[in-house]
């Protein structure tokens, strides 16, 4: 089952959206629309009737309606006020990690079909060494049976990719999703790139991305990515290079027939060039 994002243009890179129970990275330095990216993924899940849940260590609810209300989603507040989706501020210098109140007011608030975006798990682990990823594992984990597909937004401190509160997350998240901006105001100076995607095909690449009022986040080339996909068939490239399936091992053919059923020309290529070696 996939999870859409609301993002415009996004599900099609992730090949139909995030897997179900998942934890989803969103990567990227101030300015970037990291805030957008987890408002607009609330929303569509909420317009979809499901709950939400957004954690933060810097936004409180006034916050986030502004935030909102400046791009033209009104309706955020009154999501707020009907409690369909619940917003905690925590403080981060009061925050150990895997604190009880964090994890017991996502738990009591999640039903299995809720969106959860925590803003950001940094200040949790900032103090923690590589050792203790164990612990940051199970954190994921738990946080994972409740919830439909959890996102975190991270930005590394200092720019240090290598700092562990960056690695580790990175390392576990199901995801990572890596939002770049120039800075310079052109039409495309924001750049996504999808750094993995666990058990999905995801597109390669890096993609330019607008952020507009009532729209939110926009992502340009989605639909060339999916006219350059193809589902390849087999059997064709078999009778055309005049070889026979049983003269290919099984578990070529098996590995054969996965790369398939996503693929591009160069996939293609590929597949010819290895069917070649049995004729």
């Amino acid at each position: 089952m996939r999870i859409s994002t609301g993002i415009y243009g996004l599900d099609e890179l992730l090949g139909g959206g995030y897997l179900k129970n998942t934890v989803n990275i969103i990567l990227g330095s101030t300015g970037t629309g990291k805030t957008v990216f987890a408002l607009q993924y609330l929303l569509k899940g909420l317009e979809d009737g499901e709950k939400a849940i957004y954690v933060s260590f810097d936004m409180d609810v006034e916050d986030v309606i502004q935030v909102a209300t400046s791009l033209g989603w009104f309706e955020i507040e009154d999501y707020i006020n009907n409690n369909m989706l619940l917003i905690n501020k925590f403080f981060a210098e009061n925050v150990t990690y895997l604190n009880d109140n964090l994890i017991n007011f996502i738990v009591e608030n999640s039903d299995g079909n809720t969106r959860i975006v925590i803003d950001s798990f940094t200040p949790l682990i900032a103090s923690l060494s590589y050792e203790m990823r164990n612990d940051v594992n199970w954190f994921f984990a738990k946080l994972k049976e409740y919830g439909t597909a959890l996102i975190s937004l991270e930005e590394p401190l200092n720019g240090d990719l290598s700092d562990p509160s960056i690695v580790i997350p990175l390392f576990l998240g199901d995801s990572v999703i890596q939002l770049k901006s120039l800075g310079y105001g052109e039409a495309f100076n924001r750049t996504l790139r999808i750094v993995k995607h666990r058990r999905s095909w995801h597109a390669e690449g890096v993609f330019p991305y607008r952020i507009l009022d009532g729209i939110g986040i926009y992502v340009e080339g989605a639909s060339y990515v999916e006219e350059s996909r193809k589902k390849i068939d087999l059997d064709a490239v078999f009778d055309e290079l005049g070889v026979s399936k049983s003269s290919i091992p099984e578990k070529i053919l098996r590995r054969l027939e996965v790369l398939a059923k996503n693929s591009d020309e160069e996939a293609e290529r590929i597949i010819i060039e290895i069917v070649k070696r049995y004729r």
